[in-house]
């Protein structure tokens, strides 16, 4: 459970931000928690109050956030190689992120933004997998070191 509401919660937080940025993009003087020119976000503007669009939003997000805090699992509790764990959760998040991103109104639905959506994705799950994988590494060293020191005692 605790793990289900640090997920939420940080995907609000990043949601909020993101939000923020698309207000200072699109509107001055004006929060708008989607993109207006997206697909969802005339679909929401058109059909939804703005408190609505809120609320809409921030589930979305929270459930953003719910599917990374989950997706950690993957790595953290299988006995596959880290290549085979990384393809899974990257497809996984994939798969569940696209929708998502779609009703959280990042981008409209025309195939080059989708191509850019996923290029863009790709990027940015293998710049947070190597800094990753490199801190690991280090931790490992570091353990090894400590066990090595302590097998000469």
């Amino acid at each position: 459970m605790k793990r289900l509401i640090h997920g939420a919660t940080i995907g609000v937080s990043i949601g909020t931000m993101i939000s923020l940025l698309f207000s200072f993009i699109f509107s001055h003087t004006q929060f708008m928690p989607v993109s207006p020119i997206s697909t969802m976000g005339r679909f929401y503007y058109e059909h939804f109050t703005e408190l609505q669009i809120m609320l809409i939003s921030v589930l979305i997000w929270a459930f953003i956030g719910v599917t990374f805090s989950l997706g950690e699992l993957i790595f953290s509790h299988t006995r596959l190689s880290i290549f085979k764990k990384t393809v899974i959760h990257f497809s996984v998040m994939l798969i569940v992120m696209f929708p998502l991103g779609i009703l959280a109104g990042w981008f409209p639905l025309r195939i080059s933004v989708i191509i850019v959506f996923i290029l863009i994705y790709t990027m940015i799950y293998f710049v947070i997998w190597s800094i990753e994988s490199r801190r690991a590494q280090r931790d490992i060293n570091e353990i090894n070191k400590i066990i090595s020191e302590n097998q000469k005692h």
